[in-house]
C-alpha cells in the first residue's frame, strides 16, 4: 500500500524513440523550401553584405544535405534552419 501518494521507489520517464525518417522529411523539405526563396532573391539586385549572406545560406545547405547524408540527423536539421533564418532575413522588405 502506497501512503500520501508516495513511493520509495525512484520515478524513471522514457522519452519515446526518436523517429529518425521523420527528422529526415522534416530537414529535407526545409532545405527545398528555403531553396525555392533563395532562388527567387537571388532573381533581385543584391548588395554584397546580402549576396555573401545568400552565399551563406546556400553553404548551410549543402553542409545540410551532407550531414544527413553521414547521418548526423540533428547537424543536418541544425544547417537547415540556419539556412532558413538567412534566407527569411534576405526576403524581408
Amino acid at each position: 500500500m502506497v501512503k500520501n501518494g508516495g513511493s520509495d521507489q525512484p520515478t524513471v520517464q522514457l522519452k519515446p524513440p526518436s523517429d529518425g525518417q521523420q527528422q529526415r522529411s522534416s530537414t529535407e523539405q526545409l532545405n527545398a523550401a528555403t531553396e525555392d526563396n533563395l532562388k527567387k532573391i537571388e532573381g533581385r539586385p543584391l548588395a554584397s553584405a546580402e549576396q555573401e549572406t545568400l552565399n551563406q545560406a546556400k553553404q548551410f545547405i549543402e553542409q545540410s544535405k551532407a550531414a544527413i547524408s553521414d547521418g548526423d540527423l540533428d547537424r543536418g536539421h541544425d544547417l537547415a534552419q540556419k539556412a532558413r533564418l538567412l534566407a527569411d532575413e534576405l526576403a524581408k522588405p
